[in-house]
This record gives structure tokens, C-alpha cells and sequence, in this order.
């Protein structure tokens, strides 16, 4: 998703900047172009030779070179991420002074800027700075908020950068069209569980990737994304909401709260068909034999197509056989706008295959990732519903 695009990086001077060297690598590894832009101080924490073995490309700090540097770097990038950025950088951001080779290049950048903050907790809750990031974000800058933790004062609260996922992630997301901007998009993912006593339960083996995947790109199209999740192994999407469930009955209230308001619907969690019909509230002995009784548990795609009105609701289908047709007589039976078909071999699988089945069509598909899957899946949401 990366491949080929140019990001640009700048660098100031704080003690968080021996992160921005595992960003470089990992985005140089995903086929980005980068290069590095560093205030004069930032070079006092990490050397331009580090930044320019990670990017492959000479790493920029002045004008000695180039009179018009701050031009075409900011005609270059794609994307521009100042990661860390101390309080007095962006202030300066903030107050339109271009006093460095960084502060300028950002004043000529008419992209969308990122900026990932770092610093000491009180100085970041200054109110000076705090209404300096207020003005940012009117402007259009998008401040990606410092997370909790040790600090490099051996203080503890909010100001660490943010992790080089969550840098990644907002990088792709600049990088994106925004066709999903002001839509609420609501997401099911991992497997319910429906316990026989405290601690023995029935579920499955689905991991959560294909939901969180979706998640993911949503967010990346412009989306207000929620999930409710189940139990699940992948990892979770940055920025995203997640409200965690257990039982197939939690997850059917916290669904039933937010289809309201929700205007595309992806059922993908691997909900349990069956629960016992009495569930212990003691541990059961160990015995030579145990008989369960199972009954149904509610069917929540079926109730959603039932009171949908705007919304665009759709659904999975895990087959073993006859992968289509029953795909097709699902679609039908709970009144779903399109229906993604898979064999059992893709539950807990990195790669995806299927069928995405419309009322117009039947589209085969095969990804090495669920990411990839998740892209096709979403684009095809659009061009089918005209958004």
C-alpha cells in the first residue's frame, strides 16, 4: 500500500527521535520513498549518516545545497510527517514562522500535514500549547496525540510519541481518497463465546483479522468506524473503537444500539450457533461423561435485515459446500445487499479467498492478505452503492 509513494519525514529535536529510525526502515521496507528533513538541533540526537543508510536518500537540514530545498521537498512529498515534534516546532507551526529549514518546508507544504507530538506531560499541557494544537487542527493539521507512559524525565503520563503503527497507519490514511467521509461504519469481528460454566465455553477458531482488516481500511476511506468484537488473536486496529463482547447475546444488544445510526453494516464475526441450554454457575467436576444440551442462539443478521432501512448490511457465509448457492440463499433469506462467500479453510488464515456475491454478480477473488481482501471487499461497496 505503501509502494513507490513519497513521504517525507521531518525530524526535531527531541529524545524521541531514536523511534523515527524504525519508522524510516519499516517504511523504506514497504517500498515507500522517504526522505528525511531535520531541524539543526535534531542532529544533535541522531546523525544525518543514520537517516540516510535507513532512507537510501541524502537527508536535508539547511539551504547550502539547495537555495530552494523548502520548495521542492514540499512539492515532492506526497505525504509530510513531523514525528517527534517538540512544542516549540509546532508552535512555531502554529504561529507561522518559518525559521529553519523544517518550519519553512511545512509552511510551503499544501498537503494534508501530520504531526506527531512528543514531550514532557506538563509542557504539553501548557495552555499555550494547548491552544497552539487547537489552531493546528482548525487549520486542517492533523495532530496524532502522544500515548501514556514512562516519560524520558522518569515521569509518567501523556506524551510519549505514538507508536510507529499508529505512524504507519496515519501515513496510509493521508494517502487515501475519502469517498466513506461522514458515513458511520459499523463492524462485527472475532468469535462469540457460550459457556457451559465459568470456565469451559463453545466457540471457534476465527481470529478477528478478516473484521479488524476491514476495520482498518474504513477508517483509511474517510469512515466513523466501531467494532464490537469478540474473542479474537489479531491485532487490533489503531484508532478504531473497539467495544469488547463475549456471548452471542452481548454482542446482538451492542449491535442492536448502534445500527440506528450505522449507514454501512459488515457482519463478520464468527457468532456460535448454539448455547447450552443451562449454563453452571459452578465449575463442573470432571466426569467420565457430560451431555450438553444445546439451543439456538439468536440469529442477528436475520434481525437486522428485518428493521434495516438506510442501512447497507452485509454478511459472511462460511461454507464447507455449495459455497455460492447457499451464499446466494443467505443473501436472500435475511435480505442482505451483498454477501462475501467463504470455504472453511480461510477461518484463522492470513490469506482470503471467495466469492462476493451481489444480486448483479458473482465476483471470485484471492489475496495473499486480508488487508488486500478488505480493500477489494469495501471498493466494491462503493461502486455498487454509488458512494
Amino acid at each position: 500500500m505503501l509502494s513507490g509513494r513519497k513521504i517525507l519525514v521531518g525530524v526535531t529535536g527531541g529524545i524521541a527521535v531514536y523511534k523515527v529510525a524504525q519508522l524510516v526502515r519499516d517504511l523504506k521496507k514497504q517500498g515507500a520513498q522517504v526522505k528525511v528533513l531535520m531541524t539543526p538541533f535534531a542532529r544533535k540526537f541522531v546523525g544525518e549518516l543514520t537517516f540516510e543508510t535507513l532512507s537510501g536518500n541524502k537527508v536535508f537540514w539547511d539551504w547550502n545545497e539547495d537555495p530552494l530545498a523548502h520548495i521542492n521537498l514540499a512539492r515532492w512529498a506526497e505525504v509530510f510527517l513531523i514525528a517527534p515534534c517538540t512544542v516549540n516546532t509546532l508552535s512555531k507551526i502554529a504561529l507561522g514562522i518559518g525559521d529553519n529549514l523544517l518550519t519553512t518546508t511545512a509552511l510551503a507544504y499544501s498537503g494534508t500535514l501530520l504531526i506527531a507530538p512528543a514531550a514532557n506531560t506538563v509542557m504539553y499541557k501548557n495552555p499555550a500549547i494547548q491552544e497552539n494544537l487547537k489552531k493546528l487542527k482548525e487549520r486542517g493539521v492533523v495532530i496524532i496525540e502522544p500515548e501514556w507512559g514512562v516519560l524520558a524525565c522518569e515521569e509518567e503520563g501523556e506524551g510519549k510519541l505514538a507508536s510507529v503503527e499508529r505512524l504507519i497507519d496515519w501515513i496510509i490514511w493521508a494517502l487515501y481518497p475519502k469517498p466513506l467521509k461522514g458515513k458511520k461504519v459499523l463492524i462485527t469481528c472475532g468469535g462469540t463465546r457460550e459457556y457451559i460454566d465459568p470456565v469451559r465455553f463453545i466457540s471457534n477458531d476465527s481470529s478477528g483479522e478478516m473484521g479488524f482488516s476491514l476495520a482498518r481500511v474504513a477508517r483509511w476511506l474517510g469512515a466513523e468506524v466501531e467494532v464490537v468484537a469478540g474473542f479474537t488473536t489479531a491485532q487490533e486496529p489503531p484508532e478504531v473503537r473497539i467495544t469488547r463482547v463475549k456471548t452471542t447475546e452481548e454482542m446482538r444488544r451492542e449491535v442492536l444500539k448502534l445500527f440506528p445510526e450505522a449507514d454501512i453494516v459488515i457482519m463478520n464475526a464468527a457468532v456460535a450457533d448454539y448455547r447450552p441450554s443451562k449454563t453452571s454457575p459452578q465449575k463442573l467436576k470432571k466426569r467420565e461423561k457430560l451431555i450438553v444440551e444445546l439451543e439456538k442462539t439468536p440469529d442477528i443478521l436475520e434481525e437486522l435485515g428485518k428493521i434495516k432501512k438506510h442501512q447497507i448490511l452485509i454478511g459472511f457465509a462460511l461454507e464447507s459446500e455449495n459455497l455460492v448457492e447457499n451464499a446466494r440463499e443467505k443473501m436472500r433469506r435475511k435480505n442482505l445487499d451483498l454477501v462475501v462467500a467463504n470455504p472453511v479453510e480461510s477461518m484463522g488464515s492470513k490469506n482470503h479467498s471467495g466469492y462476493l456475491i451481489t444480486e448483479k454478480e458473482v465476483r471470485e477473488f484471492e489475496f495473499k492478505t486480508k488487508l488486500e481482501s478488505a480493500e477489494f471487499i469495501l471498493s466494491k461497496v462503493i461502486e455498487d452503492r454509488g458512494i
